[in-house]
């Protein structure tokens, strides 16, 4: 008897790498103020850094998460000094800025396409649709076999919000940021070096998107154009939180990760494996229903609900029913 079916592990794994790329994409929208087109395919290279750990070192895959968050976050840092900041000083405004992400997207993409291509034909090594679940460690509890990745990916979701919230509430550096985000010009004035403050989060984006990348082959197949497909999920989720706000993109990114793959099977189930095919479609619905119902997220609503005394109303019913 199985204590979790396979497919839930499959959607909290699954919704774990899309909460921790939607957390990423909110921040830098928060901070830079422009939507980071090139944020999914940081991912790519996470999903090699476990490639090299396992195919050319023989090591475990899980010695490539460090490493990709580290070169995720040098990467971030390196994009944002050569493209961000150079066009900002040029006088390059939020469009520039957002088509320079597509074009950084473009070339990393064909990059990562590069790498496999050369693995392959020089090592002779699967660099196209690899999957690292093989080197995985397993273990059993109550009669069921579970991959490490499964409990892993969830414990690396609640340390990443745990240390965000610690960090932004209870560091200096941390408020610094959220001021910036919320008002960058008052900010400066105040003394914050909002130079700092950008570098430091796309060093965090950039990371957290590898690390979600590295992830991925341990359960799903892994190839060049793996971390860009990612994307669109990633912006549903961060939609759905609402783009102003960190803790909305946790929810949002979860639940949009569960629904793609419990609905994908569920319909698969209903009427046929021709559905599998169309699950990039729910994430597209996911945001063009957030843009035309409420583009500010649950966040929104939620404020919007506790502002009209919404909350009120609901804990005043609440309290009425355990009476009776």
């Amino acid at each position: 008897m199985n204590i979790i079916p396979v497919i839930w592990m499959s959607a909290i794994v699954y919704a774990s790498m899309i909460t921790i790329l939607s957390i990423g994409f909110t921040l830098t929208h928060m901070t830079a103020k422009i939507p980071n087109f090139a944020h999914g395919t940081y991912a790519g290279f996470g999903v090699y850094a476990s490639f090299i750990c396992v195919r050319y070192f023989e090591m475990s895959p899980y010695y490539g998460f460090p490493a990709a968050f580290l070169f995720g976050g040098l990467m971030g840092i390196f994009l944002y000094r050569i493209v961000v900041s150079t066009l900002r000083r040029m006088g390059g405004g939020a469009i520039v800025l957002t088509i320079s992400t597509i074009a950084i997207q473009i070339f990393m993409a064909q990059f990562q396409h590069i790498f496999a291509y050369w693995t392959r034909e020089t090592y002779g090594l699967m660099s196209y649709g690899f999957l690292l679940k093989q080197d995985d460690i397993t273990f059993t509890f109550m009669g069921q076999s579970f991959q490490g990745i499964f409990p892993i990916s969830f414990f690396l979701v609640v340390s990443i919000v745990i240390a965000l919230s610690w960090m932004l509430t209870k560091t200096k550096f941390g408020i610094a940021m959220k001021a910036s985000a919320e008002d960058p010009e008052l900010s400066q004035v105040l003394g914050i070096n909002i130079e700092k403050v950008q570098v430091a989060s796309w060093f965090i984006t950039g990371g957290m998107s590898c690390l979600a990348g590295a992830l991925l082959p341990m359960w799903f197949m892994g190839s060049p154009g793996a971390g860009a497909r990612l994307l669109t999920s990633c912006m549903a989720g961060s939609l759905l939180g609402g783009l102003g706000d960190i803790y909305g993109a946790i929810i949002g990114g979860f639940m949009v990760g569960l629904g793609e793959i419990i609905l994908t099977a569920q319909g698969m189930k209903l009427f046929g494996l021709w559905v599998g095919e169309y699950r990039p479609l729910i994430p597209m619905i996911v945001t063009i229903g957030i843009l035309l119902i409420e583009p500010s997220g649950v966040t929104g609503w939620w404020s919007r609900w506790r502002v009209g005394g919404g909350y009120e109303r609901f804990m005043a019913r609440l309290g009425r029913s355990k009476k009776e």
